[in-house]
């Protein structure tokens, strides 16, 4: 529904991607080697913080350098607050200093237009863009705080990859706790005949083990 006309991957190609959002929404680190970006976001009490670090290649005028990094920074920054669910006010540290606002703030309206509802502020002397965003959503790293449920899931996730992977096994059984398993045993049955959930009480929490059977 968010993303009409594009079509729809199944298999562990999904599953691969899944996985790649998981990290990404829990991590608060990032690189892009090709625009020499450092990209760190971190939410706090009070706002979410995204600090941009730039490295200009040798030979490569720097100041169009700076924009097109800053410009592609902004993007990665409005992307990743999105998909950890975040809102609030948001300060975007970009590389250089704010001689180039109303440019740098036309850049960041550009990155945020998915969100109609965001306010901009002005863009600081030391090149601080300020926004605020409506929350919408639970935070990702609530949804996915450790806990009986989502190490089930995770399980799970772990037994829908097994069966795409190896298509010969007859049966494929995976031993948790038994808590986890009492609820990874109904997600697992989704899956089909070929996967069994058992319980057992010598598992630590998050740690299972699957057999092919």
């Amino acid at each position: 529904m968010i993303a009409p006309g594009v079509p729809i991957v199944g298999g562990l190609a999904a599953l691969d991607a899944a996985d790649e959002a998981q990290d990404e929404a829990l991590s608060d680190h990032f690189t892009f080697p090709a625009q020499g970006l450092d990209l760190a976001i971190q939410r706090t009490r009070a706002l979410v913080a995204v600090d941009v670090d730039h490295a200009p290649e040798p030979g490569r005028d720097p100041s169009r350098s700076r924009a097109a990094a800053n410009a592609h920074a902004l993007r990665q920054a409005a992307r990743l607050i999105g998909l950890k669910g975040w809102g609030g006010l948001v300060v975007i540290d970009v590389a250089g200093d704010g001689r180039d606002g109303e440019a740098l703030l036309k850049t960041a309206r550009a990155a945020f237009t998915h969100e109609p509802q965001a306010v901009f502020g002005p863009v600081s002397r030391f090149g601080l863009i300020q926004l605020s965003t409506p929350w919408k959503r639970t935070p990702i790293e609530e949804v996915l705080a450790p806990g009986v449920r989502t190490r089930a899931q995770a399980l799970v996730r772990q037994l829908r990859r097994h069966i795409l992977s190896d298509t010969t096994s007859a049966r494929v059984v995976a031993y948790s706790a038994p808590d986890e398993a009492v609820v990874a045993a109904p997600l697992a049955a989704q899956l089909g005949p070929r996967v069994l959930v058992r319980a057992d009480a010598a598992l630590a929490p998050g740690r299972s083990r699957i057999e092919e059977a």
